[in-house]
Protein backbone atom coordinates (compact mmCIF):
# COMPACT_ATOMS: atom_id res chain seq x y z
CA UNK A 1 0.00 0.00 0.00
CA UNK A 2 1.13 3.46 -1.12
CA UNK A 3 0.64 4.98 2.66
CA UNK A 4 1.14 8.38 1.68
CA UNK A 5 -1.34 8.40 -1.02
CA UNK A 6 -4.17 6.64 0.99
CA UNK A 7 -3.47 9.27 3.90
CA UNK A 8 -3.82 11.69 1.32
CA UNK A 9 -7.23 10.24 0.36
CA UNK A 10 -8.30 9.65 3.49
CA UNK A 11 -7.81 13.34 4.48
CA UNK A 12 -9.59 15.07 1.43
CA UNK A 13 -12.51 12.77 2.06
CA UNK A 14 -13.03 14.68 5.65
CA UNK A 15 -12.38 17.79 3.98
CA UNK A 16 -15.05 17.12 1.24
CA UNK A 17 -17.48 15.37 3.57
CA UNK A 18 -17.86 12.10 1.14
CA UNK A 19 -16.18 9.39 -0.74
CA UNK A 20 -17.95 10.66 -3.89
CA UNK A 21 -16.64 13.73 -3.92
CA UNK A 22 -13.26 13.24 -3.00
CA UNK A 23 -13.13 10.77 -5.88
CA UNK A 24 -13.88 13.61 -8.17
CA UNK A 25 -11.43 15.59 -6.99
CA UNK A 26 -8.64 13.05 -6.84
CA UNK A 27 -9.96 11.83 -10.29
CA UNK A 28 -10.21 8.26 -8.95
CA UNK A 29 -13.35 6.02 -8.76
CA UNK A 30 -15.27 6.07 -5.78
CA UNK A 31 -13.94 1.92 -5.20
CA UNK A 32 -10.41 3.02 -5.62
CA UNK A 33 -10.74 5.71 -2.74
CA UNK A 34 -12.79 3.01 -0.81
CA UNK A 35 -9.78 0.29 -0.95
CA UNK A 36 -7.46 3.35 -0.22
CA UNK A 37 -9.29 3.71 3.43
CA UNK A 38 -9.74 0.29 4.49
CA UNK A 39 -6.06 -0.39 3.69
CA UNK A 40 -5.29 2.10 5.93
CA UNK A 41 -7.94 0.35 8.31
CA UNK A 42 -6.47 -2.88 7.65
CA UNK A 43 -2.93 -0.98 8.31
CA UNK A 44 -4.09 0.52 11.60
CA UNK A 45 -6.17 -2.34 12.65
CA UNK A 46 -9.07 -0.19 14.00
CA UNK A 47 -11.96 1.49 11.96
CA UNK A 48 -11.28 5.25 10.76
CA UNK A 49 -14.81 5.98 9.61
CA UNK A 50 -17.77 4.79 10.82
CA UNK A 51 -20.11 4.60 7.69
CA UNK A 52 -23.64 4.63 6.75
CA UNK A 53 -25.90 5.43 3.52
CA UNK A 54 -25.79 8.94 3.85
CA UNK A 55 -23.05 9.85 5.83
CA UNK A 56 -19.61 8.77 7.48
CA UNK A 57 -17.99 10.05 11.03
CA UNK A 58 -14.76 9.59 12.34
CA UNK A 59 -13.93 7.52 15.13
CA UNK A 60 -11.00 8.35 18.00
CA UNK A 61 -8.54 6.70 16.68
CA UNK A 62 -9.50 8.09 12.90
CA UNK A 63 -9.35 11.58 14.68
CA UNK A 64 -6.06 11.22 15.46
CA UNK A 65 -5.05 9.45 12.20
CA UNK A 66 -6.18 12.60 10.46
CA UNK A 67 -4.57 15.18 12.50
CA UNK A 68 -1.35 13.96 12.08
CA UNK A 69 -1.54 12.89 8.37
CA UNK A 70 -2.54 16.94 7.70
CA UNK A 71 0.75 17.53 9.40
CA UNK A 72 2.90 14.64 7.32
CA UNK A 73 1.24 15.72 3.99
CA UNK A 74 2.35 19.54 4.54
CA UNK A 75 5.28 18.84 5.30
CA UNK A 76 5.56 16.34 2.54
CA UNK A 77 3.95 19.05 -0.07
CA UNK A 78 6.63 22.07 1.67
CA UNK A 79 9.61 19.11 0.79
CA UNK A 80 8.64 18.32 -2.59
CA UNK A 81 8.88 22.26 -3.31
CA UNK A 82 12.01 22.22 -2.14
CA UNK A 83 13.38 19.57 -4.53
CA UNK A 84 11.27 21.50 -7.37
CA UNK A 85 13.03 24.50 -6.74
CA UNK A 86 15.02 26.18 -9.36
CA UNK A 87 12.51 24.67 -12.05
CA UNK A 88 9.02 26.69 -13.22
CA UNK A 89 5.75 25.92 -11.39
CA UNK A 90 4.00 23.38 -13.21
CA UNK A 91 0.02 21.69 -11.97
CA UNK A 92 -3.22 22.46 -11.25
CA UNK A 93 -4.18 25.74 -9.41
CA UNK A 94 -7.53 26.90 -8.66
CA UNK A 95 -8.51 31.01 -7.95
CA UNK A 96 -11.66 32.58 -7.06
CA UNK A 97 -12.98 35.95 -7.72
CA UNK A 98 -15.77 38.18 -7.93
CA UNK A 99 -17.49 38.42 -11.23
CA UNK A 100 -16.64 41.90 -11.37
CA UNK A 101 -12.94 42.34 -10.27
CA UNK A 102 -12.49 38.75 -11.68
CA UNK A 103 -13.49 39.79 -15.24
CA UNK A 104 -11.38 43.17 -15.27
CA UNK A 105 -8.21 42.59 -12.98
CA UNK A 106 -7.87 38.77 -12.09
CA UNK A 107 -8.45 37.30 -15.82
CA UNK A 108 -6.05 39.54 -17.40
CA UNK A 109 -3.46 38.43 -14.90
CA UNK A 110 -3.96 35.09 -15.31
CA UNK A 111 -3.70 35.03 -18.56
CA UNK A 112 -0.29 36.60 -18.59
CA UNK A 113 0.98 34.22 -16.14
CA UNK A 114 -0.48 31.15 -18.54
CA UNK A 115 1.50 32.58 -20.99
CA UNK A 116 4.67 32.90 -19.00
CA UNK A 117 4.41 29.49 -17.61
CA UNK A 118 3.01 27.02 -19.80
CA UNK A 119 3.28 24.17 -17.29
CA UNK A 120 0.53 25.76 -14.93
CA UNK A 121 -3.10 24.77 -15.54
CA UNK A 122 -4.94 27.98 -13.93
CA UNK A 123 -8.74 27.31 -13.35
CA UNK A 124 -10.08 30.82 -12.26
CA UNK A 125 -13.96 30.24 -10.86
CA UNK A 126 -15.97 33.48 -11.22
CA UNK A 127 -18.53 33.94 -8.41
CA UNK A 128 -19.66 36.43 -6.09
CA UNK A 129 -21.12 33.91 -3.39
CA UNK A 130 -18.41 32.89 -1.47
CA UNK A 131 -16.49 29.38 -1.76
CA UNK A 132 -15.23 27.25 1.01
CA UNK A 133 -11.65 26.85 0.14
CA UNK A 134 -11.22 23.51 1.52
CA UNK A 135 -13.74 22.05 0.59
CA UNK A 136 -13.51 23.33 -2.49
CA UNK A 137 -10.05 22.59 -3.35
CA UNK A 138 -9.51 26.60 -3.77
CA UNK A 139 -5.72 27.85 -3.81
CA UNK A 140 -6.70 31.65 -3.42
CA UNK A 141 -9.56 33.95 -3.55
CA UNK A 142 -10.31 37.19 -3.87
CA UNK A 143 -13.16 38.96 -1.64
CA UNK A 144 -14.45 41.69 -0.91
CA UNK A 145 -14.88 42.53 2.83
CA UNK A 146 -15.82 42.31 5.83
CA UNK A 147 -14.97 39.01 5.77
CA UNK A 148 -17.46 36.12 7.33
CA UNK A 149 -17.57 32.95 7.93
CA UNK A 150 -16.18 29.92 9.89
CA UNK A 151 -13.07 29.07 7.87
CA UNK A 152 -9.53 30.02 9.03
CA UNK A 153 -8.28 31.63 6.23
CA UNK A 154 -4.96 34.04 6.08
CA UNK A 155 -5.92 37.29 4.40
CA UNK A 156 -4.03 40.11 3.09
CA UNK A 157 -5.87 43.68 2.01
CA UNK A 158 -4.89 44.23 -2.01
CA UNK A 159 -7.51 46.70 -2.19
CA UNK A 160 -9.32 49.79 -0.61
CA UNK A 161 -11.64 51.45 -3.06
CA UNK A 162 -14.57 53.97 -2.66
CA UNK A 163 -18.15 53.34 -3.93
CA UNK A 164 -19.63 56.09 -5.53
CA UNK A 165 -23.23 57.18 -6.50
CA UNK A 166 -24.09 57.98 -10.59
CA UNK A 167 -26.83 57.89 -12.83
CA UNK A 168 -26.92 58.91 -16.41
CA UNK A 169 -27.71 62.52 -17.79
CA UNK A 170 -31.31 61.28 -19.22
CA UNK A 171 -32.24 60.24 -15.08
CA UNK A 172 -31.10 63.66 -14.07
CA UNK A 173 -32.87 65.64 -16.22
CA UNK A 174 -36.22 63.73 -15.33
CA UNK A 175 -35.95 63.18 -12.11
CA UNK A 176 -33.39 65.81 -10.80
CA UNK A 177 -30.54 65.22 -8.49
CA UNK A 178 -30.45 64.42 -4.94
CA UNK A 179 -28.56 67.05 -2.63
CA UNK A 180 -28.82 64.75 0.55
CA UNK A 181 -29.44 61.74 1.86
CA UNK A 182 -32.49 61.84 3.00
CA UNK A 183 -33.45 63.22 -0.68
CA UNK A 184 -31.67 59.84 -1.99
CA UNK A 185 -34.67 58.08 0.05
CA UNK A 186 -36.96 59.51 -2.23
CA UNK A 187 -34.95 58.56 -5.62
CA UNK A 188 -35.75 55.13 -7.97
CA UNK A 189 -32.86 53.50 -7.55
CA UNK A 190 -30.25 50.07 -8.84
CA UNK A 191 -28.85 48.26 -6.30
CA UNK A 192 -26.86 45.11 -5.99
CA UNK A 193 -29.39 41.61 -4.62
CA UNK A 194 -28.02 38.62 -3.13
CA UNK A 195 -30.82 36.05 -2.64
CA UNK A 196 -33.77 38.56 -4.12
CA UNK A 197 -32.71 41.29 -1.06
CA UNK A 198 -31.10 43.86 -1.85
CA UNK A 199 -28.46 45.33 -0.20
CA UNK A 200 -28.41 48.33 1.95
CA UNK A 201 -26.67 51.58 0.92
CA UNK A 202 -23.94 52.91 3.47
CA UNK A 203 -22.21 56.13 4.36
CA UNK A 204 -20.26 57.93 6.51
CA UNK A 205 -21.49 61.01 8.46
CA UNK A 206 -20.37 62.63 11.29
CA UNK A 207 -22.74 61.03 13.55
CA UNK A 208 -21.69 57.71 12.37
CA UNK A 209 -22.33 55.02 9.57
CA UNK A 210 -26.04 55.89 7.66
CA UNK A 211 -28.19 52.83 6.07
CA UNK A 212 -29.97 53.24 3.90
CA UNK A 213 -32.64 51.65 2.43
CA UNK A 214 -34.42 53.69 -0.95
CA UNK A 215 -36.73 52.62 -3.62
CA UNK A 216 -35.39 50.24 -5.72
CA UNK A 217 -36.30 49.93 -9.80
CA UNK A 218 -33.94 47.75 -10.80
CA UNK A 219 -31.52 45.08 -9.01
CA UNK A 220 -28.97 42.45 -9.70
CA UNK A 221 -26.56 39.89 -8.45
CA UNK A 222 -23.65 41.41 -11.32
CA UNK A 223 -22.57 44.60 -11.06
CA UNK A 224 -22.08 45.39 -14.41
CA UNK A 225 -25.64 44.71 -14.94
CA UNK A 226 -26.62 47.82 -12.44
CA UNK A 227 -23.52 49.66 -14.34
CA UNK A 228 -25.54 49.31 -17.78
CA UNK A 229 -29.12 49.81 -15.94
CA UNK A 230 -28.02 52.95 -14.52
CA UNK A 231 -26.22 54.33 -18.30
CA UNK A 232 -29.99 53.80 -19.49
CA UNK A 233 -31.70 55.73 -17.08
CA UNK A 234 -33.06 53.52 -14.78
CA UNK A 235 -32.01 55.02 -11.91
CA UNK A 236 -29.20 56.10 -9.31
CA UNK A 237 -26.46 53.26 -8.33
CA UNK A 238 -23.82 52.92 -5.98
CA UNK A 239 -20.90 51.39 -7.38
CA UNK A 240 -17.36 50.56 -6.88
CA UNK A 241 -15.16 53.56 -8.17
CA UNK A 242 -13.39 51.69 -10.45
CA UNK A 243 -16.22 50.56 -12.77
CA UNK A 244 -18.25 53.47 -13.44
CA UNK A 245 -14.26 55.82 -14.07
CA UNK A 246 -14.74 55.39 -17.82
CA UNK A 247 -18.39 56.31 -17.67
CA UNK A 248 -17.64 59.74 -15.97
CA UNK A 249 -15.44 60.05 -18.75
CA UNK A 250 -16.96 60.04 -21.84
CA UNK A 251 -20.08 61.37 -19.56
CA UNK A 252 -22.81 58.65 -19.79
CA UNK A 253 -22.89 59.14 -16.41
CA UNK A 254 -22.20 61.74 -13.90
CA UNK A 255 -21.68 61.20 -10.24
CA UNK A 256 -24.27 61.97 -7.53
CA UNK A 257 -23.31 64.29 -4.49
CA UNK A 258 -19.60 64.21 -5.16
CA UNK A 259 -19.36 66.02 -1.84
CA UNK A 260 -20.53 63.07 0.04
CA UNK A 261 -18.30 60.82 2.14
CA UNK A 262 -17.75 57.57 0.51
CA UNK A 263 -18.04 53.98 2.02
CA UNK A 264 -14.79 52.28 1.17
CA UNK A 265 -14.71 48.34 0.73
CA UNK A 266 -11.96 46.72 1.12
CA UNK A 267 -10.74 43.48 -1.26
CA UNK A 268 -8.74 40.75 0.09
CA UNK A 269 -6.16 38.28 -1.08
CA UNK A 270 -6.60 34.96 0.99
CA UNK A 271 -5.69 31.59 1.39
CA UNK A 272 -5.98 28.57 3.44
CA UNK A 273 -3.77 27.87 6.52
CA UNK A 274 -1.80 25.19 4.76
CA UNK A 275 2.19 24.76 3.50
CA UNK A 276 2.32 26.87 0.29
CA UNK A 277 3.61 24.98 -2.89
CA UNK A 278 6.05 26.83 -5.54
CA UNK A 279 2.63 27.74 -8.04
CA UNK A 280 0.31 29.27 -5.32
CA UNK A 281 3.20 30.75 -3.35
CA UNK A 282 3.78 32.42 -7.26
CA UNK A 283 -0.04 33.55 -7.94
CA UNK A 284 0.05 34.75 -4.50
CA UNK A 285 2.78 36.89 -4.75
CA UNK A 286 1.63 38.13 -8.13
CA UNK A 287 -2.12 38.63 -7.82
CA UNK A 288 -0.96 40.34 -4.00
CA UNK A 289 1.62 42.83 -6.05
CA UNK A 290 -0.54 43.43 -9.54
CA UNK A 291 -3.88 44.11 -7.99
CA UNK A 292 -2.54 46.82 -5.52
CA UNK A 293 -1.67 47.87 -8.76
CA UNK A 294 -4.54 47.93 -10.51
CA UNK A 295 -7.11 48.56 -8.08
CA UNK A 296 -4.47 50.37 -5.44
CA UNK A 297 -4.28 50.21 -1.41
CA UNK A 298 -2.44 50.14 1.35
CA UNK A 299 -1.80 46.48 2.87
CA UNK A 300 -1.59 44.43 5.69
CA UNK A 301 -1.77 40.58 6.73
CA UNK A 302 -4.19 39.31 9.06
CA UNK A 303 -5.22 36.05 10.28
CA UNK A 304 -9.15 35.31 10.85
Amino acid sequence: MDQLKALKVFCRIIELGSFAAAARDLGLSPAMVGNHVRALEEWYGTPLLLRTTRQQNLTEEGREVAERATAILAEMTALEEVAKRGSDPEGHVRISAPVGIGRYFVAPIMRRLSLQYPKLRVELRLSDQPEDLVRSGVDLAIRNGPLVGGESLIARVVARRPLVLAAAPAYASTSGMPASLDDLRSHRTVRYCRDGRPRPWLFPTDEGLVQLDPPTGFMSDDIEALRDAAVDGVGITWLPDWLLASHFEDGSLVQVMPNQPAFSIETFLVRPHAALTKRVALLNDVLASQLKIGLGTSGGVRQS
